[in-house]
């Protein structure tokens, strides 16, 4: 089965990145042909990070830590740092973030382009499950998300408080995407039992919640469609949806699979679903209708 879908822009194409248990695959989508891949044991998740003066590489995290792929080559002369437990993950600047699962909580920092661990930054008061990096008008900002319904939003140059927590009560965040509207606006947007947004720059929540009615949201990709923000959420109950980020209508049927990613494929947009039957569907987004 597919576990994990992202993409990756290599020459100027969009490849598509996938992990099935142990192995990581990179493929051009455009022909299907094996760019490269890795087999490691307990993979938990993949970071694609950007370090600006050399390709993408890719942030395999398992059990016994983080592990660097080239995405050409397999695994990099700094491949591995064996020591860190590792939870969620997201990037920035060339740097990835992650999570730590053990007490005080910090969030550990990596280095992309040579694979050093940077000193933590911060601390949370309980386990981090989810992490995004927004890039505001004022700066970039860190959310991340606990096991407590709680979203505490830091400065990623600093360490420094970003404004007031976020809450959604006492459930656990399993999902953070930061959003950006066709007005301008961005949104915060983090996934519970529902879909909750909020304004990125003031706070102040938007709408209701957007009733998923299921726990297993582990991934919100934001995308522009037609002039139009959507977010698609995938998880563990193998179920692909598009919302409306403005008004969080629901858009389309939900459609089977693990896992998704949008990508650019001979200049289409295309969204690849993996399914549990280990197979990469392609399905170009303009196809879709509204429910």
């Amino acid at each position: 089965m597919i576990n994990d879908l992202r993409t990756l822009r290599l020459d100027g194409v969009d490849m598509l990145i996938s992990r099935s248990d142990d192995l990581v695959e990179i493929r051009d989508p455009r022909n299907n042909r094996l760019i490269s891949s890795h087999r490691s044991h307990g993979i938990n998740r993949l970071a694609v990070c950007e370090p600006g003066w050399r390709d993408p590489l890719v942030a395999v995290t398992t059990d016994d830590g983080l592990r660097w792929l080239d995405p050409r080559t397999g695994p990099t002369a700094d491949a591995t740092d064996e020591s860190p437990l590792i939870g969620a993950t997201a990037t920035w600047a060339g740097t990835l973030l992650a999570a730590s699962p053990a007490e005080p909580f910090p969030m550990l920092r990596w280095d992309a382009g040579t694979g050093a661990r940077l000193e933590p930054l911060g601390v949370h008061a309980d386990q981090i499950s989810a992490l995004a990096v927004l890039d505001l008008p004022d700066g970039p900002v860190i959310c991340a998300g606990d096991r407590s319904g709680t979203i505490h939003r830091w400065n990623p140059r600093t360490g420094a408080r970003a404004g007031d927590p976020l809450t959604v009560g006492d459930e656990q965040i399993t999902a953070i995407a930061g959003v950006r509207l066709p007005d301008g606006r961005q949104l915060i947007t983090a996934a519970t039992a529902d879909l909750h947004r909020w304004d990125a720059a003031t706070g102040e929540p938007i709408g209701v919640p957007m009733v998923v009615d299921s726990y297993a949201v582990h991934r919100i990709d934001p995308v522009a469609v037609d002039g139009r923000t959507e977010l698609i959420t995938s998880g563990h109950d193998e179920v692909v949806q598009r919302w409306d980020a403005a008004t969080g209508e629901r858009l389309g049927d939900p459609l089977p699979g693990r896992c998704a990613t949008v990508f650019y494929r001979y200049g289409e947009l295309t969204l690849a679903i993996g399914t549990a039957q280990g197979t990469v569907e392609l399905r170009p987004l303009g196809t879709w209708t509204r429910s």
